[in-house]
């Protein structure tokens, strides 16, 4: 009899060693995974921009056609007509960023206009800065505070970087800038267009063309120096007496 109840009793020992509870730490692996694909999800919803595996991709997602924003704009990737820009002294300021001349629609009340801009992508925060022609939107504060600030190791290397910048802000615009004075403490540029010189915008199957006929200044430009550090960025409307300041 004894022999008869010992075999079950071993059989249901086997048993339970076979049906051990996985252990804690492999709960806790299986929770942690689910919960970061959960989470990749739902960031990538909010976030797409985050997520995209192309250039043009990206532009979708950080200027989508479906916004409803009056003076917005928008990429198209069919006429964008993507160029990726090399100015070494900028660079070397904001090494995060990567710039390209992007060619955009914008929409105000019933003009819809294409114009060419600047887009920023800062590459460790997955975010864009899209500076507007300058006959658009004037110069661009968000653009001018990345440099506001920063220290440079001479005279030259501070013109070197102020050739390129305004290089930078010139383009789509029809405007130029040109050096009237430079000293230890500011620099002044004329910003303003040129007899003979053009600009074009178009878009919804229409575009106009400005010519100009006379030399001009649209603004002028003041930016204040100390120990060869921006301290100040000051755009003057010489008819309005009006002014933009970025510090």
């Amino acid at each position: 009899m004894s022999k008869f109840y010992f075999i079950p009793l071993l059989c249901l020992t086997q048993a339970s060693f076979s049906q051990r509870p996985p252990k804690t730490d492999s709960i806790q692996n299986i929770f942690s995974a689910d919960f970061l694909k959960t989470r990749r999800f739902v960031d990538s919803t909010l976030h797409p921009v985050k997520y995209a595996k192309t250039l043009e991709e990206f532009l979708l997602f950080s200027f989508p056609k479906n916004q409803t924003t009056d003076g917005r704009w928008v990429f198209y990737p069919d006429n964008a007509n993507i160029e990726k820009i090399n100015k070494p002294a900028v660079k070397e300021v904001i090494p995060n960023f990567n710039i390209y001349r992007v060619t955009m629609t914008n929409y105000l009340g019933y003009h819809v206009n294409q114009a060419t801009c600047l887009v920023l992508i800062d590459s460790l925060k997955s975010n864009t800065i899209l500076v507007e022609p300058l006959w658009y939107g004037g110069t661009s504060k968000t653009f001018l505070k990345l440099f506001i600030g920063h220290k440079f190791i001479s005279k030259d290397s501070l013109l070197a970087f102020m050739t390129q910048i305004n290089e930078l802000m010139q383009i789509g615009s029809g405007y130029k800038f040109r050096l009237t004075s430079y000293s230890d403490s500011l620099i002044t540029y004329d910003l303003g267009y040129v007899k003979g010189d053009s600009y074009s915008t178009g878009g919804n199957g229409t575009s106009s063309t400005v010519n100009y006929n006379d030399d001009g200044v649209w603004r002028k430009i003041r930016i204040e120096i100390k120990d060869l550090q921006l301290i100040r960025y000051t755009a003057v409307n010489p008819k309005m007496n009006d002014k933009e300041v970025v510090e």
